[in-house]
């Protein structure tokens, strides 16, 4: 495995990590995105003028056609400055990831260009319902055969961009006795008649994305809205799929709210003065600069290793489940000692150290519990 990045990841790094430093991060820290609010496009264009709205649509479609490794190099520049943003990029990725997995080329024609350019639409991912997260079996949401098509009935919950997508990946079963085999997944317009979504929810975490529940009153789908339908298991193994990429992209998240956290804390270590010195040249703050910049690089390494996984085609479940549950562990674990470095600053409500405290502890949860996580381990050893 060689871990040096050629020449095009380097450049493309700088210039993300330029945009998020001196764009993202001041306008995200600086404008208020409270639920009540109508969602604010400025940093979606942002990434639109670079076409990263979704990095992973082929260049035949329009997109950047980018591998995992590379992706995951953007997605730590964007969490450094704004996790909420990468969030919605991830929701983004996991909607087409399906369809670039098993859509017909009609399929992939129709829906992967409306993700690329400057103004790239935004699409939903939905899974989670109320009574069903990491339990597939209890999810609710049907989708009933009829001969024209499917109709789906149900709801799915904490769904990201809801309000926003132009077009919603959602899974639901077709038979309640055979549920996994019976598994779907269909790609629906959100203006298709029977779909309706809540408010947006008042989140503690993830400042600028947003989430909503969206239900399903008789929406009435056509075949051409569904992958694969004459497959048996195919929307379960679609699934599995995909969130095992979002696992990878989550690691690569918590790594950026990492390093956004150490370097805040580095920073003041070095200008607080305590004892004629700055804090940094006592052992005890020393010591803990070096604890959290061992463990980032740990994080990125194995994440690291999951998207070389990815990218040589091997099997990655277990290695995406391990970066998963490693680089979110950290990322508290790192966001919580550089909060004490800062001591009270670090919780004044909206600083930037308060935000990631907040962002840090989500991503233990989202993608599947690391109490999942370490199911899933477990199963592969």
């Amino acid at each position: 495995m060689d871990l040096s990045l050629n020449a095009e990841q380097i450049k493309l790094v700088e210039t993300i990590r330029e945009l998020a430093q001196q764009k993202i991060k001041p306008y995200y820290l600086e404008n208020d995105f409270s639920a009540d609010k109508d969602f604010d496009w400025y940093l979606i264009r942002l990434l639109g003028e670079l076409n990263l709205i979704c990095p992973t649509i082929p260049k035949e479609y329009g997109g950047l056609g980018l591998d995992m490794m590379t992706i995951a190099l953007i997605m730590e520049e964007l969490a450094a400055a704004c996790p909420g943003l990468t969030a919605i990029v991830q929701a983004n990725i996991h909607s087409v990831q399906p369809i670039l997995l098993a859509g017909s080329k009609e399929q992939k024609a129709y829906f992967l260009p409306r993700l690329t350019g400057k103004d790239a639409c935004l699409n939903s991912f939905a899974l989670t319902e109320q009574s069903s997260g990491s339990d597939i079996n209890s999810m609710s949401t049907f989708a009933g055969i009829t001969p024209e098509g499917y109709i789906i009935n149900g709801s799915k919950d904490y769904i990201l961009n809801a309000k926003e997508a132009q077009y919603i990946t959602v899974f639901a079963f077709c038979d309640t006795l055979h549920k996994k085999s019976s598994m779907r997944c269909f790609i629906i317009p959100t203006t298709t008649p029977g779909i309706s979504t809540g408010d947006v929810k008042h989140m503690a975490t993830l400042g600028y994305a947003r989430v909503a529940e969206v239900v399903f009153d008789n929406v009435k789908i056509n075949p051409q809205m569904v992958l694969k339908s004459d497959q048996l298991f195919s929307g379960y193994l679609l699934l599995s799929q995909t969130l095992d990429i979002g696992r990878v992209l989550t690691g690569a998240t918590a790594v950026g709210i990492a390093r956004a956290a150490y370097d805040l804390a580095y920073d003041f270590a070095n200008r607080r003065m305590q004892c004629n010195k700055p804090i940094r040249d006592h052992q005890v703050i020393a010591h803990s600069l070096a604890d959290m910049a061992t463990k980032i690089e740990v994080a990125r390494l194995i994440t690291w290793k999951a998207c070389w996984l990815v990218d040589k085609g091997d099997d990655f479940t277990m290695a995406s489940a391990m970066a998963k549950l490693t680089a979110t562990t950290i990322a508290l674990q790192v966001v919580t000692a550089a909060a004490e470095i800062l001591g009270a600053r670090a919780l004044i409500e909206g600083s930037e150290m308060e935000r990631l405290l907040r962002d840090a502890r989500i991503q233990k949860t989202i993608e599947g519990t690391n109490h999942i996580q370490r199911n899933i381990i477990a199963s592969l050893l």
